[in-house]
């Protein structure tokens, strides 16, 4: 009998699919790419629904890439959001120009509506108790939306997976002078809460050379390392496989202990409230699951 890991290879029907809002700050590394093209390849299994890609930094061609990314998995439609208030310290990015100018997309709404818009209008339109949010980036949209309408998070919000360091993470939380929104997000989240902070010694991305020139993936790793083909740290990939596919044989949950940021703010783990994840698989299987996600062909 296949374990769950080696049947993550291939195509998996699943008749009641995860309902999935990603929120990502792709624009200096590249593993939040890697990460849509792991959460679309499950998409094509038929284990996730994508219900919008929400973006949390301020570089003007993200929209575009990441609408190029869906459009290269026959999801161009997928509704965007982006951040409209002020980011300090915004970032440069080595491929986010490069994608939005050169691979085919067609922005779903002209002009991109915010973040913000986008969470009130798709969280409405969801079941209650239905949507998984698999944040890999910054929580600044988190916020806004948290400020604006908790009691929609309340009533159709399952869970966040937060991909960041349990203590003192040194980036997600932190960058663009974001700590004191990250607090009240993690101190004032109404449901489930999942760290997800495994990744940075699985290295994957080297064989999307095997991949179509085609392929916008392809070439954001690429560009990312100068024209070579490389692997990169997979902290955004795993972050996804969770939130999609739940602790399934690679993760198990800890739900005692404490967590911390590094202006001293400190939270409790509790059962069904705040956790973090610990692997169970070795990085060369992860590396495994996930480059066979990452380089499979869109389904036509």
């Amino acid at each position: 009998m296949a374990t769950t890991s080696n049947l993550l290879a291939e195509d998996v029907e699943e008749t009641n699919p995860k309902r999935v809002i990603f929120e990502t700050d792709m624009c200096t590394d590249v593993d939040d790419v890697g990460a849509l093209a792991v959460l679309h390849a499950l998409a094509d299994n038929g284990e996730v629904e994508i219900l919008a890609v929400s973006y949390n930094e301020a570089h003007p061609s993200g929209a575009g890439t990441i609408c190029a990314i869906n459009t290269w998995y026959n999801r161009g439609d997928t509704p965007i959001g982006i951040y409209k208030g002020n980011l300090a310290d915004p970032d440069e990015s080595s491929y986010l120009d490069g994608i939005a100018a050169n691979f085919p997309h067609d922005l779903p709404t002209v002009p991109t509506p915010s973040s913000l818009e986008l969470y009130l209008q798709v969280l409405s339109e969801q079941p209650d108790n239905s949507v998984t949010i698999i944040s890999v980036g910054f929580l600044n949209n988190l916020y806004d939306l948290l400020k604006t309408n908790s009691d929609l998070v309340a009533q159709k919000v399952t869970e966040l997976v937060v991909m960041a360091m349990v203590v003192d993470d040194p980036y997600n939380t932190v960058r663009h002078d974001l700590i004191d929104k990250s607090e009240y997000v993690i101190h004032n989240w109404p449901t489930r809460l999942v760290i997800s902070q495994h990744g940075e010694s699985v290295h994957t991305g080297a064989r999307l050379e095997e991949t179509s020139a085609e392929n916008p993936v392809r070439e954001a790793y690429y560009r990312r390392f100068n024209g070579q083909y490389r692997g990169r740290s997979s902290w955004d990939q795993i972050a996804v496989l969770y939130g999609v596919r739940g602790l399934s044989d690679y993760f198990t949950e800890t739900t005692d202990g404490k967590g911390r940021l590094s202006n001293g703010y400190a939270w409790e783990m509790k059962p069904g409230f705040r956790s973090y994840l610990e692997v169970q698989l070795s990085d060369s299987e992860f590396v495994r699951i996930i480059e066979n996600l990452m380089i499979k062909p869109p389904r036509r």
